[in-house]
């Protein structure tokens, strides 16, 4: 600490781990974490602190023992850490950093059934004096349960009752499943640093070589840091808390016109969670892997019809409003063949950015629940490839979608996906989607959320 005050360093946190390597059985060596407000030393100050701890560290005679700085930022525990800020531009990791950020489509569960995941659907705030944000999702995806228990209303109003925690990312399996993407992404980094590496000594290496080694190596750098910081912070199940569940209608199933299945469900986001750096209110990010024309290509609609839709420079859509009943009945606009359809987009954790024509036709659904008999009308949307270049047959989502936001064209949501169906199991040929309009209709019913609204901000 002396020599932390002596190179005037705003330092936050102090810890000692061990960073496994992928391939290697061992612990590691001892790291010394000196964590730093974000965006406060600069690499050669960074680096000269660290060298100053390392020698206090060998004078000390402590063999293995290593120093790293890195920015980290100390949030109360009331449950769960804060979501990870959001990239200022494009960014190469943003797909290993998306179940993290609070942008539309991390995977939740509850904490009671961690293996059952589904996804946050929309950011709401219930109006009035209550500042609080929530997060709707479908029911199903947080209170596994009977036939019988699903009529019944869950509503949390005294916190004297238990809560029921929401988690994010699901289970310590579903966190390893994704560090291991990010120790694979960094041993096949290496491979290629090593091959440049042994080009340059051998002399056989290209111009550009020189470059692209330095890209590479920074690449893995900030992986590195990326899978220290999910891994220490993210850790525990406890540490991956979101919120509460404070109320969950009866889940309706309806044949009448105009209604669908009613499978709803709000959490509300614990203090602290959100700030001014990770939250954009409800926001979907475009994903990188479809390009900038093929995006288009998907959302070609008649010339006769006009949409204002661009893709925004950091690929995050920033939704408002919702789709009016008017439009899901009676589409204004229409696909490239002429057909009447909304034209939809979503995020979800399983199947990720997906794009669909939703129908002004109704579909049914005919499910036997314990024995029970339920039908019900549904808003049913369909999976849109590019035109070209695409295999296998368009989907626009998969089990483990439930409850992801869907949006419109014209960037407001529409709705959260609520199943499917399908031949393949886990994988569905049409999604249903329950209509923002309902949902909202149900909310202002309540007493809690009568004055709720999409337009979500920080206050």
């Amino acid at each position: 600490m002396d020599v932390l005050k002596q190179m005037d360093i705003n330092w936050t946190s102090l810890e000692v781990v061990h960073i496994p390597i992928a391939t290697d059985p061992s612990p590691g060596p001892a790291i010394v974490w000196i964590g730093v407000e974000p965006k406060t030393v600069d690499y050669s100050k960074a680096a000269m602190t660290a060298l100053k701890c390392q020698e206090v560290i060998n004078t000390n005679g402590i063999a293995d023992c290593f120093v790293e700085m890195r920015s980290s930022v100390v949030a109360k525990s009331s449950g769960g850490v804060r979501f990870i800020d959001l990239p200022e531009k494009r960014d190469g990791h943003r797909e290993e950093k998306d179940p993290f950020t609070s942008t539309l489509g991390f995977p939740i569960c509850a904490k009671e059934t961690l293996d059952v995941v589904g996804s946050g659907g929309f950011f709401l705030t219930a109006g009035g004096e209550d500042k609080s944000i929530y997060i709707v999702t479908a029911r199903h995806v947080v209170l596994v349960e009977s036939f019988e228990e699903s009529k019944v209303e869950y509503i949390r109003t005294d916190a004297s009752q238990p809560r029921r925690e929401i988690v994010r990312v699901g289970s310590d399996a579903h966190l390893q499943n994704i560090l291991g993407g990010m120790a694979s992404n960094i041993e096949i980094l290496n491979m290629r640093i090593s091959a440049i590496e042994k080009a340059i000594a051998n002399g056989t290496d290209k111009l550009s070589d020189t470059a692209h080694l330095s890209s590479l190596s920074y690449e893995v750098a900030e992986l590195k840091d990326l899978y220290k910081q999910i891994s220490s912070q993210w850790g525990t199940v406890e540490s991956r808390v979101l919120g509460e569940l404070v109320w969950a209608p009866p889940i309706i199933f309806s044949t009448e016109p105009g209604r669908t299945t009613l499978d709803l469900a709000v959490i509300k986001i614990d203090p602290e969670k959100l700030d001014e750096r990770n939250f954009l209110g409800n926001a979907i990010y475009l994903d990188d892997k479809p390009t900038d024309d093929e995006i288009y290509d998907m959302f070609s609609i008649d010339p006769t019809s006009s949409t204002p839709f661009q893709i925004p420079d950091d690929r995050l859509v920033r939704l408002c409003g919702q789709t009016p009943k008017t439009e899901s009945d009676n589409p204004s606009m229409k696909d490239r063949d002429g057909e009447e359809c909304t034209i939809v987009f979503k995020h979800g954790p399983k199947s990720g950015f997906t794009f669909g024509k939703a129908s002004c036709v109704s579909c049914y659904t005919r499910r036997m629940w314990e024995g029970i008999e339920k039908k019900s009308r549904e808003w049913g949307v369909v999976g849109v490839a590019p035109s070209s270049g695409h295999r296998g047959p368009p989907i626009f989502s998969e089990a483990g979608d439930s409850g992801a936001c869907v949006a419109d064209i014209h960037g407001r949501v529409s709705g959260i996906v609520l199943g499917g169906a399908g031949f393949t199991e886990g994988m569905t040929d049409i999604t249903y989607v329950t209509p923002t309009h309902l949902i909202m209709e149900m909310l202002h019913s309540t007493q809690i959320f009568r004055d709720a609204y999409l337009d979500v901000k920080l206050t």
